[in-house]
């Protein structure tokens, strides 16, 4: 069998995660009850997903230099995972981002520094120019959080010419999403993204797309079930009730294993339910990684 290849294109950070009895009153000081250091942004977290289970990837992304830069590369090299760092040669830093997790609702809270506004590079040539040489196969799916579309975008149309399956993580709207929404073959929202002037709902995302052509869809609602489109026909995913002990980066464990199986299998549906088992795995368990320790 050929390892499944994968593209993930989107923002990187370092997270420092604070696990709270409960969130704290301004102006106030206290201890957390755990603490943890982890790489973090939606693409990573999938990319690590997808080698972990057994996989090929390629980070595109603005990671840079600074302190933070550091741990950020170790873990890179430890997955074999490669990196087209879009802020090589920059004074662009890696950013450090506090995460309060309120242990009485299971809340999160994301503290980032402030957006820095750096020319990246911007790649105006496809494929086969840019990456093909260096990175021999043309990968199977791209997954993007929509960050960097337009350093990007001419990379991203030769990708989907070339016969790349495109696959949005559809955390939040961002700028050129309905650009993007044009390229793309899957689109995988939470619940949470908003299309603008529309109610925030899975029939507001499903028609947004599916006005795009986009020809499969899902909206992920945390621990219930998964809807899903599938050129026009519709179906559910049941989420297993567990006893979850982190859900943070749930949504990334699931992108990343959707990319895995659907590259292996090209049915939606299936690669769906075997990625919601895997996320699912994953929330039972501390960390992102964890899960993987208990094999698949």
């Amino acid at each position: 069998m050929n390892t499944p290849r994968a593209l993930f294109l989107g923002r990187t950070t370092l997270d420092a995660l604070y696990w709270l009895e409960r969130f704290p009153d301004e102006d106030t000081k206290g201890y957390a009850s755990g603490f943890h250091v982890a790489p973090g942004g939606p693409a990573l977290n999938a990319a690590i997903t997808h080698a972990l289970l057994g996989g090929k990837a390629m980070l595109i992304s603005a990671v840079g230099g600074g302190p933070w830069a550091v741990p950020l590369r170790s873990e890179l090299e430890r997955h074999n995972i490669d990196l087209l760092d879009l802020a090589a040669g920059t004074a662009y830093e890696a950013p450090l981002s506090a995460v309060l997790v309120n242990g009485s609702n299971g809340s999160r809270t994301v503290v980032n520094p402030p957006l820095v506004e750096m020319p990246l590079s911007r790649f105006a040539r496809g494929w086969e120019a840019e990456l093909q040489p260096e990175w021999g196969e043309t990968p199977r799916v791209l997954l993007t959080d929509g960050f960097f579309f337009n350093e990007v975008s001419t990379l991203m149309t030769s990708l989907r010419d070339a016969g790349t399956t495109l696959c949005l993580d559809g955390g939040s709207w961002k700028p050129g999403t309905p650009e993007l929404a044009s390229l793309l073959t899957v689109a995988i929202c939470s619940e949470r993204f908003r299309v603008p002037g529309q109610a925030s709902d899975a029939e507001a995302i499903f028609a947004f797309f599916a006005a795009k052509c986009v020809p499969y869809i899902a909206v992920t609602r945390g621990g219930r079930s998964i809807l899903g489109w599938d050129r026009g026909r519709r179906f559910e995913i049941e989420i297993a009730p567990i006893a979850a002990k982190d859900t943070l980066g749930a949504g990334d464990v699931l992108h990343g294993a959707f990319c895995y199986f659907f590259a292996l299998e090209r049915e939606f549906e299936a690669a769906l339910r075997r990625a919601a088992e895997v996320a699912t795995l994953s929330c039972q368990h501390v960390g992102t990684q964890a899960w993987a320790a208990q094999g698949r």
